[in-house]
């Protein structure tokens, strides 16, 4: 009897880790990556997230999303959440989180100032709206995918951010993020955080440009290690941000 209880929980065991690991590939490697590691989402395989927090939290997180980021709320079967979870454990346990985030952080918010950052991104209710919201980066973005992104800033485009340039009958060009676009109208948000709305009717050309309007820092190793350090250091809530419901979840 003892072996039939011991085979039954194995065989329970190995069914939820193939099921966790087929739903967190259908639907999680895409940011966080199939090994966890990070890249558009954070590590999943950091001390972090491994041991100082909980397999409840986690599951709130799944459940829930996170209000001000890319983290949708997954809408999952309890034992299908469990097995989830169980999945992102196993990948803490087949090697290392990555390299730790170096740098100081406190130089790096002054590198930030420095370089004008908050012209176009925002840090809790100082900066800008142009460019993504940065009050809750780190607990989004893994620090690999920062730096990457300071330096290539064009290597990975998030879809509410793409460049696009309208140009008028008379020759003007206007460039922005594009906020709504259908097969008659197109509407952007400009640097100085005001919208404009064009009839493609009455235009010359919609171009998208293929590239991030954030231009490519050129820092010191230094100044980019501690730049990096402050952007991952920033996890701070935003109240009043709409968590997306993922839909289709495999």
């Amino acid at each position: 009897m003892k072996c039939v209880i011991i085979l039954l929980w194995y065989s329970a065991f190995v069914f939820a880790a193939d099921t966790g690991t087929d739903i967190y590939r259908a639907n999680c490697a895409f940011c966080h990556g199939l090994e966890g590691r990070g890249g558009r989402g954070p590590s999943l395989v950091s001390a972090h997230v491994q041991q100082e927090t909980s397999d409840d939290a986690l599951k709130t997180i799944i459940h829930g999303g996170i209000s001000g980021t890319g983290m949708p709320a997954f809408d999952l079967e309890p034992q299908d959440l469990d097995a989830l979870v169980h999945a992102i454990r196993h990948l803490g346990g087949q090697g290392s989180a990555g390299a730790a985030v170096r740098g100081d952080a406190a130089h790096g918010q002054r590198v930030f100032a420095k370089n004008g950052c908050a012209s176009c991104h925002r840090v809790g209710d100082q900066g800008s709206v142009f460019g993504p919201d940065l009050s809750r980066i780190g607990a989004a973005r893994s620090a690999e995918y920062l730096r990457e992104s300071i330096v290539n800033p064009s290597a990975d485009i998030a879809p509410d951010y793409a460049g696009v340039t309208v140009e008028t009958r008379d020759g003007r060009k206007v460039t922005g993020v594009r906020v709504s676009e259908d097969t008659f109208t197109v509407e952007l948000r400009l640097p100085d955080q005001t919208y404009q709305g064009f009839e493609k009717s009455t235009v010359r050309a919609v171009t998208d440009l293929g590239k991030s309007l954030m231009p490519a820092y050129s820092l010191s190793s230094a100044d980019l290690d501690d730049l990096v350090a402050y952007l991952a250091s920033l996890r701070a809530s935003s109240n009043g941000q709409v968590v997306l419901r993922e839909k289709g979840i495999q």
